[in-house]
């Protein structure tokens, strides 16, 4: 007899009328491959396409329980709170575009203020004169010049539509500076998101280097622009877009014919390729020889483009640069320094003892703290997020390996390193160090960086826009106005070099103005005959001026310090020529000028 005995009554329910718990969302077990029991013979075996939306295995869900299963899984995840960090950061994602009008208005403020208040020099009145030219001048100067046609064609259109006036000058490098801007922020967002391209852009806009050569009429705010359009244009291509292999080849194309130094930059960009192309194969496995093909065919392109001026002038004027050039060979340490230059310097004149040693401390403590910070990002990436190897990489490459080879050029072939013409390469170091900073593990320490970093931005800006050395160079501004105050009819003016004679004649500085012959034996003149005519200069010998002074007449000699080659003996000489027939009646002195006004002896 069973020891268990039902109620009277009652009769014991079958196990089948029991209905199938449901189970929650949050007991399902997800497997990574799931088994897939075999189909039979008559049916297709079955498909399991993992989905984000879509659970592996399905669980039974009622109608009466379809709320509960989303309530419990919500209540079993970890509730996270972002940080100040975070919070801040989306806050800058969600006003991006807020912020990117912001900082373009900064780096337009900064560069329009105090536009026309430095004096007008050397290099600014050879453009402006040179665009002013016709064509067939234009052309025949670049091509015994040390810089292409393309930013002297570009100004020559400029002028026609706004004026050949000094500031209407300068506000086109202005234009090109603030594109400069605006591509560093899209490069910096297409490589690390939109808070470091912010950041980037807002490093660039403040930096002295920029300001100077965004406020100058010369094609360096062009380049800064062509130069980071082209390794953009690279990265596009590099990501399996055709299209930026043509626009590659078109802005390569653009930046040649603007200055020269930007065949250092498509080496640079060849040498990567190649290195990154050999690399992904050995990694990989597979050879992709279209996007060989695509990098060769825009190659051949940019080749064909350039091989007119390439060939009848570029290969010329490297053999006269070989032979004697004005640069003096490079420190090797002077890509540190650049650093400081890029950031917070911005000279590329001649400073004191004191200064130059504190940027290249200054460079050379940022130059290594970059590159460890990089190196652990490299290595982890950076917050969770997928390492940026392939990124970084180019950046470091475009900006320190350009860099190195021109180092490397000026000690195999001629002195050419020259910090303004680097300006192309500038982008990747804004665009790093924002990375770092953005990045950074611990940013609560950063705090302890914001004060010293605006006092020496903050300094740095004022050195820039106060600075006799930047706010003045050649006072040729306040020279004309000087001579204009004391002219007399018959006057005539005499300069020591063409460092005062070319903008003083575009100034339009009262009576003939004549250019007093170069050294003797001086190797760095680096005029040519041809650049001469097309800008209408030429030079005087002395007793040939000293017979058009009428009696009575005058000669205002303007002096500039010694432009290289020559020599204060030789200056020196030239007065004394003076000595017998004239008496100095006036002096004075100027930021890097000084007058003497000659006055005819009556014997």
């Amino acid at each position: 007899m069973s020891k268990k005995k039902s109620k009277a009554g009652s009769s014991p329910k079958p196990k089948s009328a029991n209905p199938p718990k449901t189970p929650l969302l949050s007991q399902v077990v997800v497997e990574k491959n799931p088994v897939v029991p075999p189909a039979k013979p008559s049916q297709p075996a079955p498909v399991v396409v993992p989905s984000e939306a879509t659970p592996l295995i399905a669980a039974p869900v009622s109608s009466e329980t379809e709320a509960e299963p989303e309530v419990e899984a919500e209540l079993s995840e970890e509730i996270y709170i972002p940080g100040w960090s975070e919070q801040l950061g989306e806050l800058a994602l969600a006003y991006k575009w807020w912020g990117f009008g912001a900082i373009l208005g900064i780096a337009a403020g900064l560069w329009l203020w105090r536009l026309d208040f430095r004096s007008l020099w050397y290099d600014e009145s050879f453009s402006l004169t040179l665009a002013g030219r016709d064509i067939s001048n234009l052309l025949t100067g670049t091509a015994n010049d040390y810089h292409p046609p393309l930013p002297y064609l570009v100004l020559k259109g400029w002028m026609q539509l706004f004026g050949d006036s000094v500031y209407s000058g300068r506000l086109l490098s202005v234009v090109f500076g603030l594109g400069f801007v605006a591509v560093v922020y899209g490069l910096a967002k297409e490589l690390f998101g939109s808070r470091t391209a912010l950041l980037a852009m807002l490093l660039a806009a403040v930096a002295p280097f920029q300001i100077l050569y965004s406020q100058e009429v010369r094609h360096y705010s062009l380049q800064a622009l062509l130069g980071t359009g082209l390794v953009w244009a690279f990265y596009r291509a590099w990501r399996r877009s055709r299209w930026a292999w043509g626009l590659y080849a078109v802005v390569a194309t653009l930046a040649l014919y603007n200055l020269y130094f930007s065949i250092f930059g498509l080496v640079t960009l060849g040498l990567f390729f190649i290195i990154a192309t050999w690399w992904q194969w050995r990694v990989s496995g597979r050879r992709n020889w279209r996007q060989v093909g695509w990098w060769a065919a825009a190659n051949i392109v940019i080749g064909l483009a350039y091989a007119p001026w390439a060939l009848t002038v570029l290969l010329r004027r490297a053999g006269e640069v070989k032979k004697a050039y004005w640069i003096d060979t490079p420190n090797p340490l002077e890509f540190l320094r650049l650093t400081d230059v890029f950031l917070v310097n911005a000279t590329n004149l001649t400073v004191g003892p004191e200064l130059a040693v504190a940027g290249l401390l200054f460079g050379a403590l940022i130059t290594l703290f970059l590159l460890y910070s990089l190196r652990f990002r490299l290595k982890r990436g950076a917050k969770g997020q997928r390492r940026r190897s392939f990124e970084i990489c180019l950046m470091l490459t475009y900006w320190l390996g350009t860099v190195g080879l021109v180092l490397v050029v000026s000690y195999l072939f001629a002195p050419l390193y020259l910090e303004r013409s680097l300006i192309g390469y500038s982008a990747p170091l804004y665009i790093l160090l924002a990375r770092v900073i953005q990045t950074a593990r611990y940013p609560w320490r950063w705090f302890g960086l914001i004060i010293p970093g605006i006092v020496i931005l903050v300094g740095a800006l004022a050195y820039y826009y106060f600075s006799p050395e930047y706010s003045t160079h050649y006072d040729n501004a306040a020279v004309t106005a000087y001579i204009r105050a004391g002219y007399q009819a018959g006057d005539v003016t005499l300069h020591s070099s063409k460092l005062s004679y070319l903008p003083l004649a575009y100034l339009k500085a009262p009576g003939p103005q004549f250019l007093a012959p170069e050294e003797p034996n001086n190797i760095h003149d680096d005029l040519s005959k041809t650049t001469l005519e097309a800008l209408n200069m030429s030079y005087t010998p002395l007793p040939e001026l000293l017979a058009q002074v009428q009696p009575g007449g005058r000669i205002w000699f303007v002096r500039t310090n010694p432009q290289p080659g020559q020599t204060e003996t030789y200056l020196d000489r030239l007065q004394q020529q003076f000595a017998a027939r004239f008496a100095i009646i006036e002096r004075r002195e100027f930021y890097g000028i000084v007058i003497f006004l000659y006055k005819l002896n009556p014997n």
